[in-house]
């Protein structure tokens, strides 16, 4: 097939993701986001937002991830020294003989996008043979990813691996998790998931929870 070819059979098929998520996303957004987001529990998409999301989904990196046979999208917090941690998961996973991992952050969306990362991450979470949760806290954007997973978890049950840190004191333990709700959805993603929740205290103990993820 001509390279040119190609290109329109990727966008055709972003193209159908896009029409047909954001009627799953409108029905999520505003019962998992914060504030930030929409207080109207809908998502309506300007056609500007349309291209946007389009134009981020396309290019090399999306490329890659339809050519493999493994794919992780690995989710958490992006900041600080979590966020290197979850970077270190990514870096594990894409060093895989036929693999690639992925985080929404790099596929160009920022804070001015907030309305593209629920459709953004539908789509990426559809393309991963297997979600990656790296869990610290419930410090941060990546709350949300655990609510959209909450609601979607009878889609991505089958998919999904948390690599839960657990803390030795168990003060400490309940100040990183003390978030009612979030608390509620992880524990039903654990319960959905069952042998697929990892949980780790060291940095060392996290490269080896990696190692169980197929």
């Amino acid at each position: 097939m001509e390279s040119g070819e190609d290109d329109n059979d990727t966008r055709d098929e972003t193209d159908d993701a896009v029409g047909e998520r954001q009627n799953t996303a409108a029905d999520l957004i505003g019962d998992i986001s914060d504030g930030e987001l929409h207080d109207d529990a809908a998502l309506s998409l300007t056609p500007e937002q349309h291209q946007r999301l389009k134009n981020g989904l396309h290019g090399s990196q999306f490329d890659d991830i339809r050519r493999v046979d493994r794919r992780y999208l690995v989710v958490g917090s992006g900041s600080g020294e979590s966020g290197d941690r979850r970077r270190r998961v990514c870096s594990q996973l894409d060093d895989r003989r036929d693999a690639v991992a992925f985080r929404l952050e790099e596929f160009g969306f920022d804070n001015e996008d907030l309305d593209l990362w629920a459709p953004a991450f539908d789509i990426l979470s559809a393309q991963a043979t297997w979600v990656v949760g790296v869990i610290e806290d419930f410090e941060g954007g990546h709350v949300w990813e655990l609510g959209y997973l909450y609601r979607q978890q009878t889609n991505v049950r089958d998919v999904l691996w948390l690599l839960k840190r657990v803390y030795d004191d168990p003060t400490t333990h309940r100040a990183h998790y003390d978030n009612g709700m979030a608390a509620s959805h992880l524990a039903v993603l654990e319960a959905a998931v069952s042998d697929r929740v990892v949980e780790w205290s060291t940095a060392n103990e996290l490269d080896h929870a990696v190692e169980e993820i197929p």
